[in-house]
């Protein structure tokens, strides 16, 4: 990575610009290249996830794949922030997977704070056989199926490991 080089002679005159200089720095170069930071990491999040989703056959109707998006969110003085986002109505269903299927395959990684995720519970679900659950449910096709759930593609928490082992690589880019 490139050095931002600073130079000053030894005065009082010298010193004092030298000091402007590292805060025009700091409160404008520095913050700016935070948040193309926060941001380039984002949109690369954007196109991990939709390879995570693709790779881990969670492509059903397109949707899910086409909600992955880079939201914006508050910043506080020195900080920025940006979130990958699934904005889609079944986007948790594919992460942590649901019903019987879900529940033996279960969700490999630990679950994020407040999350609270139940396997065969509702009042649509009920007992095929012994220790076998499942649902009908109506299709667009106007037919009804019956499914026992789909096991757990943890697109986004693979997207958040992948995007860990960018931070670095990606920093140099920015601050080059």
């Amino acid at each position: 990575m490139a050095k931002r080089v600073f130079k000053s002679n030894l005065s009082v005159k010298g010193i004092e610009q030298l000091k402007k200089d590292l805060l025009n720095y700091k409160n404008n170069t520095l913050q700016k290249k935070v948040n193309l930071l926060a941001q380039r990491l984002a949109e690369k999040g954007v196109v991990i996830a939709q390879n995570n989703i693709t790779t881990l056959d969670a492509i059903f109707t397109g949707e899910l794949l086409n909600s992955i998006q880079v939201r914006k969110g508050g910043s506080v003085k020195g900080t920025a922030i940006f979130y990958v986002v699934a904005d889609s109505r079944h986007a948790a269903y594919v992460e942590f997977g649901t019903g019987q299927l879900g529940l033996e395959g279960g969700y490999p990684y630990p679950f994020p704070e407040g999350v609270d995720w139940q396997y065969n519970t509702g009042k649509t679900i009920f007992e095929i056989a012994e220790g076998q659950y499942g649902w009908f449910y109506p299709s667009d096709d106007g037919n009804w199926y019956f499914t026992q759930g789909m096991p757990s593609r943890p697109f986004m928490y693979e997207t958040s490991l992948e995007l860990m082992q960018l931070v670095v690589k990606t920093a140099k880019e920015v601050f080059a």
